[in-house]
């Protein structure tokens, strides 16, 4: 297992889409600094590496994970190239494996290297007076949070799109349905929040329902579990660990039973 992980990295950092994505990480945060400089007095170092974050996790963040996952599945399992690697005396279930724990292995470095650009850009650009009133422990505390919860976010809907892979013709089709998948649940939320609201404001059904779009739950749910509700917290794990038991199993399926060689 550890042998195919090693050799799935090598193969994605031969693809330069994936170098891509880690030079986007920098320009993401520049812009990010920009966006947020017109609001110096409510802005710290500190709280720019949540906001910074926070401006390209439910867009940007989501279709690199969709990116990724297409140079991981899609271009393999449509090019023909895993009928030479099922030559290889490795189960399709540890091959599959492998490729997604090097999906969940890359979004976790992105997500470290977004980190470190933030935080570089934000001692420049903004004051440490708020850092000055909190413990540094209490402010490392919060951004690890944060940022545990937009990792499992992105692993949540990374399964997803692992299904979607695995179901499409090529990998344009494979990004265009990942996209859409983005776009409506930022852009038609008002449909299924329709539905929410048919329950009180803060409970765990209305949290639940908003929820079911993860690109929604990362605009606006993870500043609510950071603040520690209750509700919000249980909902979002709910939603979390139902996208990746169902899609995960379902992409899983798909790739073990698939005839590859017609």
């Amino acid at each position: 297992m550890k042998a195919l992980v090693f050799s799935e990295l090598e193969r994605l950092f031969k693809n330069k889409w994936t170098w891509c994505l880690f030079v986007c990480a920098p320009i993401l945060a520049f812009i990010s600094g920009n966006y947020l400089l017109d609001r110096p007095e409510s802005m710290s170092a500190g709280l720019f590496m949540i906001e910074g974050l926070q401006v390209h996790l439910y867009l940007m963040c989501n279709i690199a994970v969709a990116a990724l996952v297409a140079a991981v599945f899609t271009e393999e399992y449509r090019g023909g190239q895993l009928r030479l690697l099922f030559l290889r005396p490795y189960a399709r279930a540890n091959i599959f494996f492998s490729k997604l724990v090097v999906i969940h292995i890359v979004i976790l470095a992105l997500l470290i290297v977004m980190g470190i650009s933030l935080v570089v850009i934000g001692l420049v650009q903004f004051p440490l007076e708020g850092e000055k009133q909190a413990s540094l422990a209490a402010i490392l505390k919060t951004i690890a949070l944060y940022y545990g919860m937009a990792y499992f976010t992105l692993a949540g809907v990374s399964c997803l799109f692992s299904y979607i892979a695995l179901i499409s013709k090529n990998v344009s089709f494979m990004l265009g349905l990942s996209v859409g998948y983005v776009l409506v649940a930022l852009l038609f939320d008002g449909l299924y929040l329709h539905a929410a609201n048919l329950f009180a404001s803060g409970s765990f059904a209305h949290e639940l329902i908003a929820y079911a779009f993860i690109p929604y739950m990362q605009y606006t749910g993870l500043y609510a579990s950071l603040n520690g509700e209750m509700n919000s917290i249980l909902a979002a794990a709910i939603i979390l660990l139902f996208y990746m038991l169902v899609f995960g199993w379902s992409a899983y399926r798909r790739f073990v039973v698939e005839d590859y060689l017609h």
